[in-house]
């Protein structure tokens, strides 16, 4: 008896290992991914076995036939590429299919991107965050923030059609303000404060196309001002110190000043925009009042109808043919303007100083003899002159305007 159960048992057993051997077999990873591989490879092989074989293979087209083998594959690699087309661009959501509060979030090429309207999470190509905000059709539109690759923000305000347009503000990377005002096409227009690194105001006032425009403040590293005027192409108008008073040089500006004084001439040093002005006895006015006949720029650039002028060549073209150049001997503010002049290598004028009081220097001499190069040229308000090392000099040192 305990035979015939056994022989019964072990008969079983072997029906059901070897049901058990096929399961494993069918319900196995690797045999679906073969057999996947192996029909695939086969539809394949069929799809792209385009040689016709008989006239039935063929399409007629006008004059010409065309395989209906390989117009099948074309339509389905272009399907196929569609296909995964579409899942490229569609949108990259976390964990959840949406970033914290329920904004969507997409790839910054997302096709689905191009319909959305609404707020999104806009990732860059490494998937890091580019962009939070309003966007409609691809493009931010709205209110919105646009991050650095290191997470930091490089702008947050106003934009329209992906750029910064009207109200906004940018920071420096690590994150201190640079510029807080109004923008267009991303550039600083209309009225703004622009910030140094460390977080001091810079200038505080208008701006066009970028560049300080129009009245403005200018302050010194410590956010004090001291300079109230008209700017031009990111540059001080220095002409509007010419005909000026005392006084009115000092509504302008109001930074450090060091004067120098002879029996008959007087001038001052404005360090703080590198500039000296010439003042001029008021014995022969009306009011008597001494006043500013020429403002010295004590730089090696000459600004002029939104250009930026350095070589001599470039200032004729712009200006004309000099009125006069050649040597000449120089005045005190001639002399006090080489000597804090920092663009050249020549010798200072020699002075012989006399201080009573901090900044102020009565100047018993100083060498009337020295000499120095000039191009004068008469504008349409001012005459320029430009002090040269040389007359063979391709620039100049500094330049004046009275």
């Amino acid at each position: 008896m305990n035979q015939f159960f056994s022989t019964i048992i072990n008969t079983l057993r072997a029906r059901f290992t070897s049901l058990w051997t096929k399961a494993r077999f069918w319900i196995s990873p690797t045999f679906w991914r073969t057999k996947g591989l192996q029909t695939l490879r086969a539809f394949f092989t069929r799809l792209f076995d385009v040689k016709p074989r008989h006239k039935d293979d063929y399409y007629g087209l006008l004059r010409w036939l065309v395989s209906k083998r390989l117009a099948f594959a074309l339509i389905v690699i272009i399907g196929v590429t569609a296909v995964w087309y579409v899942y490229a661009m569609s949108p990259l959501a976390p964990k959840g299919g949406e970033a914290a509060g329920g904004v969507p979030v997409y790839h910054y090429r997302s096709l689905a991107l191009k319909f959305y309207n609404g707020e999104a999470r806009i990732l860059d190509a490494a998937k890091r965050t580019a962009f939070v905000g309003a966007v409609s059709k691809g493009r931010a539109n709205g209110m919105g923030t646009l991050y650095d690759p290191d997470g930091g923000v490089m702008y947050a305000g106003e934009f329209q059609n992906s750029m910064y347009e009207g109200k906004g503000e940018t920071r420096y990377p690590g994150g201190a303000l640079q510029y807080v005002g109004m923008f267009s096409q991303n550039r600083y227009q209309g009225a703004g404060v622009y910030y140094r690194p460390e977080g001091t105001v810079e200038y505080a006032g208008e701006f066009s196309d970028g560049r300080r425009q129009g009245e403005g403040t200018l302050h010194d590293a410590g956010g004090k001002p001291i300079f109230s005027g008209n700017f031009q192409g990111g540059r001080i108008v220095y002409e509007e110190f010419v005909g000026k008073t005392a006084a009115g040089a000092a509504s302008l500006y109001s930074g450090r000043v060091v004067s120098y004084n002879s029996a008959e001439e007087y001038c001052v040093y404005m360090s703080d925009i590198n500039a000296v002005y010439e003042a001029l006895s008021g014995e022969q006015s009306l009011d008597e009042e001494w006043k500013i006949g020429r403002i010295y720029v004590l730089t090696d650039v000459f600004a002029a109808g939104g250009a930026e002028l350095s070589a001599m060549g470039d200032i004729k073209d712009l200006l004309g043919t000099p009125v006069y150049l050649g040597e000449t001997w120089l005045t005190l503010p001639d002399a006090v303007a080489l000597n804090q002049s920092k663009q050249t290598a020549l010798p200072p004028v020699e002075t012989d100083l006399q201080s009573g009081f901090e900044d102020v220097y009565t100047v018993n001499s100083y060498d009337a003899d020295r000499q120095m190069y000039i191009y004068v040229f008469q504008g349409d308000d001012f005459v320029y002159t430009f002090y040269c090392e040389s007359g063979a000099a391709s620039g100049f040192l500094f330049y004046s305007a009275e």
